[in-house]
């Protein structure tokens, strides 16, 4: 009875439990937002079971969801500080009694490392400490209970423009048993600073769908295209703002455009082929796309399919890059009736670069490259310098723009957990405020922002960044013209490796295979193909972590371009000949749907001892056929023995290289058939003639005798 009493007393008293266990960890794995992407909640409340087991061993029992901070920065002491958001368990056992405080601090953070040190839990929480707020209900085990909190911002004394750590604590009798870190940015309406520059560089990129040009290999884009879909969302949010520069790939535009024509699309997965209809989600983004484009907005097209620039220049496939670079470009946009531009500035993906990768952007038409800040370090690491930088590069004076690394992990932090775009949304607000403040009087400076090239910040994060940074009091936007036309700072190029670049191995295949796509275009008149690009979609920086996906893109475009040359053949004949030489007809048939091929035939004897081939002659070698047409040659053979002889039939290209797998066709000479017949009838004619002279001479001989006797 003691020992139940010394269990059941404490559990009483407290509210939570007696002797409770140590939290059980959740173990998961996280995946890409495009894989884990589900209807998202603008407060960013509502932990799903995924959330929970994504947990990592050792955290504190209940997990603090902020699902909003409002208002997002402070202007005055007037004002309240209110914060509301989910206590999530990360415990076997129930809690009663949970109450929630802020803690916050009346000293600013003092340099962007500070601040990331605090958000990373590697600095102590802020010394005060509001009072406690009561949570109503209790947290069962995997449950959740909402909370809020509120704070006079007159309590809170703070005095100056900075950035201000706080944090949400929960307590369970005093025992700290939850806690979520994040920042307050204040800013006086009496405060005066030169206000930082923002110029936003929009990625609008996806990874390639289609295989050859006529080949989707899945219907996933339009999902994206569609209202509420990632696409549509980005295009939404930065359309109203003059002042953001669009990174475009004009392969999504170009499977956008191809989507959308009137006779519709086909679709060829492992489980068949699928056509269709013309997409009205595709042809409604096209239209916003080209609206929020108008207007002598900065457009930055990146090479067609945006590929892996740096690891194309480590295996030495420059001229690939040229070649997505080139006209694909403006085709591509022109197809999409999206306004055309130049290449002159380049965003290698991660914006990541060593000098061969420079040197191949440059010879590909760039004049301004946009590169991750650790690439493009500044001397004086005490504040954040100006982005622009100048180097010789193949022999021209390149402009080299840094974009902020910090800010670029913030974006691309998981604001599909629940909370995660309250955290975002006030890390970004004390990235920016931070940049200000280590130089509030100098002359202002300017942060270029480049989000993830993939980027899925949802709607909300998107329209509520790009809002901040037109109307937070210490920013001010500004384009990226503006930008290059600044000052040059003294930042050293420092090349880095991507981790997750295409393989040696890879792109050795992908090489191979477009030796096969080159040798097959150029067999049309004029050289063109669906498959060229194909090449180029396979080299895409989307297959860096998919590698099975771009392995499967490649086997599914090598199929195509097979199947496509076995439509250019020679139709296999039943071969005589019927005399010791003569005329054999050979028909050649173009059975693609489109285009005109211009290709020569070559016969090859396989013993020229036995039967020798003579022509085509050189009129009838070069063949050009339209779609769906059919033309016969004639081919000269004259046989020296009897018996079937072997002839090889190729189809060349203009490289005198074979484009489709050589045909074997089978000649029967059938003249010395014949002679040795007729020279057997004489001989049995001769017998005949021979033995009847014999049986009648035998029978003269045989009546003389007779007579005589």
């Amino acid at each position: 009875m003691k020992r139940l009493l010394a269990l059941v007393v404490p559990l009483v008293l407290t509210g939570g439990p007696a002797l409770a266990a140590p939290p059980r960890p959740h173990h998961g794995t996280t995946s890409s937002n495009h894989a884990r992407r589900t209807t998202r909640s603008s407060s960013g409340l509502g932990a799903t079971r995924a959330s929970r087991e994504r947990q990592p061993t050792g955290k504190l029992p209940i997990g603090v969801v902020i699902g909003s901070v409002s208002p997002k920065y402070l202007v005055k002491p007037s004002q309240t500080l209110k914060l509301s958001g989910v206590l999530q368990s990360q415990s076997d056992s129930p809690y009663q009694r949970l109450s929630v405080r802020l803690r916050y601090s009346t000293t600013s953070v003092q340099s962007r490392g500070a601040l990331d040190a605090y958000a990373e839990g590697k600095i102590a929480d802020p010394p005060l400490a509001g009072p406690p707020k009561a949570v109503p209900g209790a947290v069962q085990p995997g449950g959740q209970q909402q909370w809020t909190l509120q704070m006079p911002v007159s309590r809170m004394h703070l005095t100056k423009f900075g950035v201000y750590p706080i944090s949400v604590e929960v307590l369970n009798a005093g025992t700290v048993v939850g806690r979520q870190h994040t920042f307050v940015t204040y800013f006086p309406s009496i405060t005066t600073v030169n206000k930082t520059k923002v110029s936003w560089v929009w990625p609008v990129v996806d990874q390639p769908h289609r295989a050859d040009d006529s080949t989707f290999v899945d219907d996933k884009l339009e999902r994206m295209l569609n209202s509420g879909g990632r696409l549509a969302d980005l295009v939404t949010a930065a359309a109203p703002y003059k002042s953001v520069s669009w990174l475009v790939d004009p392969g999504l535009a170009d499977d956008a455009a191809s989507m959308s024509g009137k006779d519709g699309y086909t679709i060829k997965t492992a489980k068949g082929t699928a056509h269709q209809p013309q997409s009205v989600a595709a042809n409604s983004w096209l239209t916003s796309l080209r609206q929020a484009l108008g207007g002598n907005k900065r457009v930055i097209a990146t090479p067609y399919a945006d590929p892996d620039v740096m690891a194309l220049s480590r295996a030495r496939m420059s001229s690939h890059i040229k070649t997505a670079a080139g006209a694909a470009v403006s085709q591509a946009l022109t197809r999409a009736k999206l306004p055309l531009e130049s290449t002159s500035v380049a965003v290698p993906p991660d914006g990541l670069a060593d000098q061969q990768t420079l040197t191949n952007l440059v010879k590909a038409g760039a004049h301004t490259i946009l590169l991750n800040s650790t690439v493009l370090p500044h001397p004086n690491q005490n504040y954040t310098a100006d982005p622009v930088a100048r180097k010789q590069v193949g022999g021209q004076n390149v402009k080299l723009v840094a974009f902020d690394d910090t800010i670029n992990k913030v974006l691309a932090t998981d604001t599909d957990e629940p909370g995660g775009v309250a955290l975002a949304e006030q890390r970004f607000l004390a990235e920016t405020a931070m940049v200000t403040n280590e130089r509030p009087y100098a002359p202002s400076r300017t942060v270029v922002i480049v989000p993830p090239r993939r980027w899925e910040p949802g709607p909300v994060f998107a329209k509520d960044l790009l809002y901040l940074s037109a109307h937070a009091p210490w920013l001010k936007e500004i384009s990226l013209g503006s930008v290059e036309r600044q000052t040059a700072q003294p930042r050293t190029f420092q090349p880095q490796k991507s981790q997750n670049g295409l393989s040696k191995r890879y792109l050795g295949q992908v090489k191979d295979l477009s030796v096969d796509v080159g040798r097959f275009t150029n067999v049309f008149e004029p050289p063109a193909s669906g498959f060229t690009l194909g090449v180029t979609r396979l080299e895409s920086s989307a297959w860096n972590d998919q590698t099975r996906a771009g392995s499967k893109l490649r086997q599914t475009l090598d199929n195509e371009l097979r199947s496509a040359q076995s439509k250019i053949r020679v139709l296999k004949p039943s071969l005589d000949l019927a005399g010791k030489s003569g005329q054999v007809p050979i028909t050649v048939s173009n059975e693609l749907e489109h285009g005109t091929i211009k290709v020569r035939l070559r016969a090859t004897s396989q013993n020229a001892a036995r039967l020798r081939v003579e022509g085509p002659g050189p009129k009838q070698s070069e063949i050009t056929l339209e779609a769906g047409h059919k033309e016969t040659v004639n081919l000269y053979m004259k046989a020296a023995a009897n018996g079937p002889a072997y002839v090889n039939i190729d189809l060349l290209g203009p490289d005198d290289q074979p484009i489709t797998q050589p045909l074997m066709l089978q000649v029967r000479a059938t003249a010395y058939a014949r002679t040795a017949l007729l020279i057997t009838g004489v001989s049995l004619a001769v017998l005949f003639v021979g033995v009847g002279y014999r049986v009648i001479r035998r029978r003269g001989e045989e009546a003389e005798d007779t007579t005589g006797g």
